[in-house]
């Protein structure tokens, strides 16, 4: 089987390069750092829907493409029976399923709307900018900020009680939900005072895998704290 990751440094599909480290596959990463790239311009012309991460994957004179992150993360686990619903059962297996969907459809999405109403007053005129201002600072008040703030009560609570969100086992829930905990930290101090939560990312930052991902991933711990700490 041949691999090729569509990646863009330190966005999510970082996660995707941390899934292959962890499972020992062999693959080639296609970084696309712009819109213009060459790397860009084949995957838009392969797959016009397709997002970062992306997978090729040729396998037998076969070859397809499979975007989403969370997507990816089942196939894969599934195929090398690693980091997925094996051994687990029980409440550990609720909190696979819980955790792993969590991380993309509900907490993820909050996150990215900090963005939004970051972006869209970054690139308004200067002279009417103070409107989008308004508007992001009354929703991220009465909206955003309390509901992240229950949420990660919520996982911090959680994760007293575990090493990994599935229990004692390290699942692709762990490698999804990262991302978004990391983002939430950097977007203000307020988030960077749950103990269970820094022990937790202390521990995956620990892993020879990880570090791996993110050398190979072209990770720049800087430029991601920058990015998200313009959405608080």
């Amino acid at each position: 089987m041949q691999i090729q990751l569509y990646h863009k440094p330190n966005s999510r599909s970082q996660r995707i390069v941390w899934l292959f480290e962890e499972l020992g596959l062999d693959y080639d990463i296609l970084v696309c750092d712009t819109l213009d790239d060459a790397n860009t311009h084949q995957l838009q012309q392969a797959h016009p829907l397709a997002k970062f991460p992306t997978v090729k994957i040729t396998e037998l004179e076969h070859t397809f493409f499979l975007s989403e992150t969370s997507a990816i993360g089942e196939w894969f686990s599934a195929r090398q029976q690693s980091l997925g619903t094996m051994n687990l059962d029980g409440s550990a297996l609720v909190d696979y399923y819980y955790w792993k969907n969590f991380a993309e459809a509900t907490f993820m999405p909050n996150l990215a709307l900090k963005q939004i109403f970051s972006q869209l007053a970054i690139r308004t005129p200067w002279l009417i900018r103070f409107i989008p201002r308004a508007i992001q600072y009354g929703f991220n008040q009465g909206y955003l900020n309390p509901l992240l703030q229950q949420q990660m009560q919520i996982i911090n609570q959680h994760l007293t009680t575990q090493p990994w969100v599935a229990g004692s086992q390290f699942t692709i829930a762990d490698i999804l939900l990262w991302f978004p905990l990391h983002a939430c930290t950097h977007l203000n101090a307020r988030y960077t005072h749950y103990h269970a939560i820094n022990a937790y990312l202390q521990q995956i930052q620990d892993r020879p895998t990880f570090q791996r991902a993110l050398s190979k991933g072209q990770w720049s711990d800087e430029i991601f704290k920058q990015y998200w700490a313009k959405a608080n």
